[in-house]
């Protein structure tokens, strides 16, 4: 396995552990899900075993157009344009933007079919690792939010004091 498949692996599998690991303990599995960093980190990791359960053989890898590839690609652009429209989040609309490239490759090879094969695996799979920086930044975003919101809380109201003013 190359490096390059072999890092991709990495970095996805440890996004994904840190996106699950850090999520507050009291959320399921379905409340997680609805969160973007849980559910792009799903997402992802759900498209990328999918691609190597279904891809075709090094040989005929990106000769056509491969109808498993397509609705691979297709679904994870559906699923993160509706993560990046519902939380606002800029780095999962990015992601869908990155995603949309992958996606319009397909139809670039049906407009073309005597495109070149490297042309094409590099629309195809070109937006990989940023993708994968996007969700490092979103899940390290989390992380920052949820400790900024415990120190704000804790600077509250001091110990053994209320909240009411004083007259």
């Amino acid at each position: 396995m190359h490096l390059y498949i072999t890092g991709f692996w990495i970095l996805l599998l440890t996004l994904t552990a840190i996106a699950w690991l850090g999520r507050p303990r009291s959320t399921t599995v379905a409340t997680a899900l609805r969160e973007p960093e849980t559910g792009v980190a799903t997402l992802l990791l759900a498209a990328a075993v999918l691609t190597v359960l279904l891809r075709p053989s090094v040989a005929t890898r990106f000769v056509g157009i491969d109808p498993s590839m397509v609705l691979i690609d297709a679904g994870l652009f559906v699923g993160l344009a509706s993560y990046g429209v519902r939380s606002g989040r800029w780095w999962v609309l990015c992601a869908a933007a990155l995603q949309l490239i992958s996606t319009t490759a397909h139809l670039a090879r049906v407009f073309t079919p005597d495109m070149w094969r490297l042309g094409y695996q590099v629309m195809e799979e070109a937006s990989s690792y940023p993708t994968l920086m996007l969700l490092a930044w979103g899940v390290w975003s989390r992380h920052r939010r949820a400790r900024s919101a415990r120190r704000s809380s804790s600077f509250s109201v001091m110990p053994g004091r209320d909240a009411s003013p004083r007259r």
